[in-house]
């Protein structure tokens, strides 16, 4: 008993010097980013003749404050690059939500201190340097992290329960990624060799072989991939792995119902809570999520109304008055969040028409003026949908906004067709930017483009909708084959 207890621990010790290793080597570098983007932005913006003479220009309590409150945000929000399994979006979120929590801190204290003597611009620059610093410093550790993985360092020993298909899926990812750092040492199953769907070489024994391999093995982790109906026989087996400390992770056997990504909630007291699965992840169902991009479409929205939107309005509205009766805006009732209907507006770019309701633009359309085949072109006409984000019935990112008669089209022939109204639509969207813009000419192409958005919204990110809004506007600057 007493050889058992150290060698736990002694196992225990290991993993956890290894992680709190990389967490601290990330948050050192991360000071030192921090002190360095101080540094170099002071000696930029001040008149100092050198980067010593800066040094000693700084008045000390601003180094403790600048150190002090990252190291309270850091802790705060936390590290994910000793994880197994980090997105980029992952790492990007942390920095982000880090960065915005110094940034904030960094405003209140300037406010009491009075801007710490410094001016406003001072603080964007160095706080924007040093987001940027911090983002790629993360995603290069992890990178190096990865390779350091694959090359057979800081892995986790692991077993597999079961030798189903499930079992088998489990260990080929493992086997294919070795970035994970995970080294697979065998399957554990009762059943007969001959139901095997593994590599029977690779099958270390029954369940009940599992206490005395686990502890002759130093096991870190231990999947539970069992069939439905045999899966009770791995309680005994989590009950043991929790008290010796080896994490365990259950692998559902529901791959033939469920293809994708799903959700995991709780229904009840959290002493008898059951879990029900969701079919489908909605990152924007979160609070949070759903106020930053709110608060976001509506800044931006503000901005452009005030600034860009009165001259394009003057200058395009001019012109579509001059070269075809009817008015400058093109008003039409469309499918928004919910499937609740709503008005959105558009710069008109076909000559007014009985068909606006019902009929597509098509290539080498009659209806489109000239000024219309330019705007479409650049997606010029889409601007005063601003006004609808404004509103609050758009957002600048979404998926597209569709006329009544698609909507009553295509709910009957795409099963995933309303999905896409779980999200306010947008200006512009994921589809759009990824090839599936303009006319839908046959179902594959409405299947294609319903695909997409509701991607968008199993997946969105704050960083997504930035990265859709880029590729928008290059888009618009490089022309589109579909934009007619």
């Amino acid at each position: 008993m007493h050889r058992k207890t150290c060698s736990t621990h002694r196992m225990e010790t290991r993993k956890e010097s290894n992680i709190l290793t990389i967490r601290n080597l990330v948050a050192l570098g991360e000071f030192v980013l921090l002190n360095l983007c101080f540094f170099a932005t002071f000696f930029f913006l001040s008149k100092s003749s050198s980067f010593l003479e800066t040094l000693h220009a700084i008045p000390r309590l601003y180094l403790v404050i600048i150190n002090l409150t990252y190291a309270i945000c850091l802790s705060n929000v936390g590290i994910i690059l000793d994880q197994r399994i980090v997105t980029i979006d992952k790492i990007t979120g942390k920095v982000s939500k880090t960065c915005a929590l110094y940034a904030l801190f960094i405003i209140v204290i300037s406010a009491f201190l009075g801007n710490m003597g410094s001016t406003t611009s001072f603080w964007l620059i160095f706080l924007g340097a040093f987001f940027f610093c911090t983002l790629c410093w993360r995603i290069t550790v992890r990178l190096l992290l990865k390779k350091y993985r694959s090359m057979g360092r800081n892995y986790r020993r692991v077993i597999i329960l079961g030798a189903g298909s499930i079992a088998n899926e489990l260990y080929e990812t493992i086997n294919a990624n070795s970035f994970y750092g995970y080294r697979f040492l065998g399957f554990f199953d009762d059943r007969a060799v001959e139901d095997y769907k593994v590599d029977a070489n690779k099958v270390k024994g029954k369940i009940d072989d599992v206490y005395q391999f686990c502890k002759d093995n130093e096991i870190d982790e231990i999947f539970c991939a069992l069939p439905a109906g045999d899966d009770r026989k791995s309680l005994p087996i989590i009950q043991y792995a929790e008290k010796n400390m080896i994490r365990c992770f259950i692998v559902p056997d529901f791959k033939r119902f469920i293809k994708k990504k799903v959700a995991l909630s709780f229904l009840g007291d959290i002493s008898d809570a059951i879990p029900i699965i969701s079919l489908r992840d909605e990152p924007l169902l979160d609070f949070q999520n759903k106020m930053f991009k709110r608060l976001f479409d509506f800044v931006f929205s503000a901005i452009f109304l005030v600034t860009i939107f009165p001259i394009l309005f003057i200058v395009l509205g001019t012109i579509i008055k001059l070269t075809s009766p009817g008015p400058i805006f093109f008003k039409q009732v469309r499918t928004g969040k919910d499937g609740e209907d709503f008005t959105c507006y558009k710069f008109r770019t076909m000559m007014v028409n009985n068909d606006s309701d019902s009929l597509q633009a098509t290539k080498g359309d009659a209806r489109v003026t000239k000024i219309g085949a330019f705007m479409r072109k650049t997606n010029l006409d889409e601007m005063p949908q601003f006004i609808n984000v404004l509103l609050g019935n758009m957002s600048i990112v979404g998926p597209r906004p569709h006329m009544l008669k698609h909507t009553e089209i295509y709910s009957e022939l795409i099963n995933e067709y309303m999905v896409r109204h779980f999200a306010k639509p947008g200006i512009t969207g994921w589809a759009q930017v990824t090839g599936y813009r303009g006319e839908t000419k046959d179902l594959e192409d409405m299947i294609g483009r319903v695909k997409r958005d509701v991607w968008y919204i199993e997946n969105w990110t704050f960083w997504l909708d930035i990265k859709i809004i880029f590729l928008t506007v290059y888009n618009m600057l490089k022309g589109e084959e579909n934009a007619y």
